[in-house]
C-alpha cells in the first residue's frame, strides 16, 4: 500500500504497519512517563497533606484555629490596655504641668557684719513659671520669713537683688 504522504516525505518504501508499532511504542513510553510524573506529584501532595494536618492539629491537640482565636483575643486585650495607658499618660502629663518642677536657692548675707550666708531665698515654680518665693532673712535679733506669689515668672511686688537672682535661676531651669 503506497501513501502519497509517505512518498512526499521520502518514506514511501516503509510498511505502514511499522508506523503503527512505532506509534504504539511511543504511546506506551508516554504513558509510562505520565505514570512516573503522576506518582511523583502524588508523593508531593501527600507530603503537603501531612504538613497541613500537622499545622491544623497543632501541638498537644491544639488546632491552628484555636491558636488564631487566642492570638486575636490577646490582641484585642492589648489594644484596650494600650488605649487605657494612653489616656492615663495624658492625664499624668496634664497633672505634671501643675507640679513644681523648677527650683533655685540663693544664699546671702542679709547684714554684712554677720557673715556665713545665713539668709536664703528659695524659689519653686511649675512648668508655666507659677509658684512661690520664700525669703528667710537671718539677723542677730532673730529670723524673718517672707513669701511672694509668682505668676507667669513675675511677682506683683518689687524684688530684692537676691530674690530676682533666685527667680531668674529657677525660670532658666
Amino acid at each position: 500500500m503506497q501513501s502519497s504522504i509517505f512518498n512526499s516525505m521520502g518514506l514511501g518504501g516503509m510498511d505502514p504497519a511499522i508506523w503503527i508499532f512505532i506509534l504504539f511504542g511511543l504511546s506506551l513510553l508516554l504513558i509510562i512517563i505520565l505514570i512516573a510524573v503522576s506518582s511523583g506529584q502524588k508523593k508531593k501532595i501527600l507530603a503537603l497533606t501531612e504538613r497541613i494536618d500537622d499545622l491544623t492539629s497543632g501541638e498537644g491537640g491544639k488546632s491552628l484555629e484555636a491558636e488564631l482565636d487566642q492570638i486575636i483575643e490577646d490582641n484585642e486585650k492589648l489594644l484596650k490596655d494600650t488605649e487605657k495607658n494612653t489616656k492615663d499618660i495624658a492625664a499624668i502629663y496634664g497633672r505634671l504641668k501643675k507640679v513644681y518642677q523648677k527650683m533655685a536657692i540663693v544664699k546671702y548675707d542679709a547684714y554684712e557684719q554677720l557673715g556665713g550666708e545665713m539668709s536664703a531665698v528659695v524659689v519653686i515654680l511649675d512648668e508655666k513659671n507659677n509658684g512661690v518665693l520664700i525669703n528667710n532673712v537671718y539677723s542677730t535679733e532673730g529670723g524673718y520669713v517672707y513669701t511672694r506669689e509668682i505668676e507667669n515668672g513675675k511677682c506683683r511686688h518689687e524684688l530684692g537683688a537676691e530674690e530676682q537672682q533666685a527667680l531668674t535661676e529657677a525660670i532658666s531651669k
